[in-house]
């Protein structure tokens, strides 16, 4: 069974105004060998849990991981390697910020163990970075996406996001019409969300800040999956599209419910389990990376909060991440597994208003309720009992 390893790492050179990840602001300053060694020592607390694991993938995300240095990345590697079995075929991704890599980081990583890099462009366009607060140029990208192709990575990945401030289709099409000259075999498009506890939040609420309208949104979501599917993209989950084989392995063990840890400040983690008494637990380290380092070196485990599940509780995590793929939720497998009693008229009803189709005994998402999945996802939900 799939099984993944999440490392946090949460400093930034600046906090963009729409993130609201665990990251923290810190310019060129922050602790990398003390958080390195807390890592380390974290992953000795869970020694007994993982040790002898078949490992699928590892993923080091912020945060901006590509401010470390290359030899602190292979520390964390070499250590999840002595605890566990890493399989032959392990994803080992890490996000990079433009600004903070060049080829000689690259190579480096790519010593280190990393063989797959998702690189944070967001855009071409010089108006969208500087309104979305990113301290990358469009040079930056340009030049970055170049070097990750000649540094010898093989598996690679490209972020933007749409729906800012005044953004134009054409201005969208320039930006995915530029990324595919780069023939990356991954994109991950993100619509632009307003969250609470942001900059962008703060500014929204006061009446500061203006988005394009549902209905405007809705035409972005339908031309950017109707863009990428003609250029050969396959679009594997909401806002993830890969040309055959190069989905992100890491990302479909969340989708999907399986077990992985994460580790470092704010990290969350969830194991399944197969048991009528509890099917699964989940938990999340403390946010502040100071807490959790005192923690960490204290020898107790950086814990915020521990949440056991019962089965409907997974159930309803499993549709709700399950509806996000392509290939959908089966039903029977679900009823076998929990013991559900499906309400198939109500299932029926979203097939016949066009929010779901019947594939291979599979209920997915249509393009239609792609566009309204949170509503879709909780009359599903409400189906299974």
């Amino acid at each position: 069974m799939p099984f993944g390893i999440y490392v946090h790492i949460p400093y930034c050179v600046t906090k963009c105004p729409y993130c609201d990840f665990n990251s923290y602001a810190v310019g060129s300053k922050f602790p990398e060998i003390e958080y390195t060694d807390s890592l380390l020592q974290e992953l000795e607390l869970y020694r007994d849990d993982i040790t002898g694991t078949e490992i699928t993938s590892i993923f080091f995300g912020g945060g901006t991981p590509s401010l470390f240095d290359p030899l602190s990345i292979e520390r964390i590697i070499s250590r999840i390697y002595e605890i566990t079995s890493p399989r032959e075929n392990i994803e080992i991704s890490l996000e990079v910020n433009p600004k903070t890599a060049d080829l000689d980081k690259l190579i480096g990583l790519r010593s280190a163990g990393i063989n797959r890099i998702s690189v944070g462009v967001q855009s071409f366009s010089e108006r969208k970075l500087n309104f979305l607060g990113r301290i990358n140029s469009p040079e930056d990208s340009r030049r970055i996406l170049k070097d990750i192709v000649q540094a010898g990575f093989e598996n690679y990945s490209m972020d933007l996001m749409y729906g800012t401030k005044d953004e134009t289709f054409s201005e969208w099409h320039n930006d995915l019409n530029y990324a595919l000259t780069f023939d990356y075999p991954h994109i991950s498009a993100y619509c632009l969300t307003i969250e609470d506890g942001t900059e962008f939040g703060r500014r929204y609420a006061l009446g500061k800040l203006k988005v394009p309208s549902d209905d405007r949104l809705t035409e972005f979501i339908t031309y950017t999956t109707d863009f990428l599917e003609a250029s050969g993209y396959n679009q594997y989950e909401i806002s993830n599209y890969a040309k055959e084989g190069s989905e992100c392995a890491h990302n479909m063990l969340y989708w999907k419910g399986d077990s992985y840890l994460g580790i470092g400040a704010g990290s969350h983690s969830h194991f399944s389990m197969d048991n009528s008494s509890l099917w699964g637990e989940r938990w999340a380290n403390l946010r502040s990376p100071a807490l959790y380092m005192k923690s960490v070196q204290d020898g107790d485990k950086p814990l915020d909060f521990t949440e056991q599940l019962n089965r409907d509780e997974v159930v309803q995590d499993k549709v709700l991440m399950g509806l996000r793929l392509k290939e959908g939720i089966n039903i029977s497998e679900l009823e076998a597994k929990f013991e559900l009693n499906t309400d198939m008229n109500k299932i029926g009803r979203l097939v016949d208003d066009g929010f779901l189709e019947n594939t291979n005994s599979s209920f997915r998402l249509t393009k239609k309720g792609t566009l309204l999945s949170n509503a879709v996802i909780l009359k599903f939900v409400e189906a299974l009992s």
